[in-house]
């Protein structure tokens, strides 16, 4: 059966196939399992990458690889790139802005949400780039020290989209970004 080149899939990282034997801590573990004929049966860490990704999963990889993306600061934050709009969109730029100096002034609060809108729309291409919303949670106590998003999107995928939800909570005092599933 032939793939139409008009249908996107959705598959799971490579590098996430790393990330799960290094969870599970398998890499040592010998594995020669045979059945009655003694034809080698594949060991279920390897069937894994050639199975179907739940929507679970797909929601997972996605919500690890925003933290990672939320907490790297980009190039434009240390090197004026207004000469080189070509770099400003490439993965050399890939992270965010300063955003522990963002949310020192409160009136530029809101600079963030965008922010994180516009840094999904770039570097996360598993997200539908119109379905990205984020907005600034309102609910959590000035003496917290934390601001909260409230990200929406979809992930691309084949039949229909996935629809996910993500806080994103920044601590003032570090400037770390938190990032879970809603």
């Amino acid at each position: 059966m032939a793939v139409r080149a008009d249908v996107k899939r959705v598959r799971i990282p490579l590098m996430d196939a790393f990330r799960t034997a290094h969870a599970d801590r398998d890499a040592r573990r010998h594995l020669d399992v045979r059945d009655e004929s003694g034809e080698r049966v594949l060991a279920g860490r390897r069937v894994g990458a050639r199975s179907a990704v739940t929507a679970g999963d797909l929601q997972r990889s996605v919500a690890g690889d925003l933290e990672r993306l939320m907490n790297a600061v980009h190039l434009a934050a240390d090197i004026d790139l207004d000469a080189f709009p070509e770099v400003r969109r490439s993965i050399l730029n890939h992270g965010f802005v300063d955003i522990a100096r963002l949310s020192i002034d409160d009136g530029r609060v809101e600079e963030i949400g965008r922010e994180i809108a516009e840094v999904l729309r770039a570097f996360e291409p598993r997200l539908a780039p119109d379905s990205v919303a984020a907005r600034r949670d309102t609910s959590v106590d000035p003496a917290e020290l934390k601001l909260r998003f409230l990200v929406r999107a979809e992930i691309e995928a084949d039949p229909l989209n996935v629809p996910v939800e993500f806080v994103a909570e920044l601590e003032r005092d570090t400037g770390r970004i938190k990032v879970a599933q809603r």
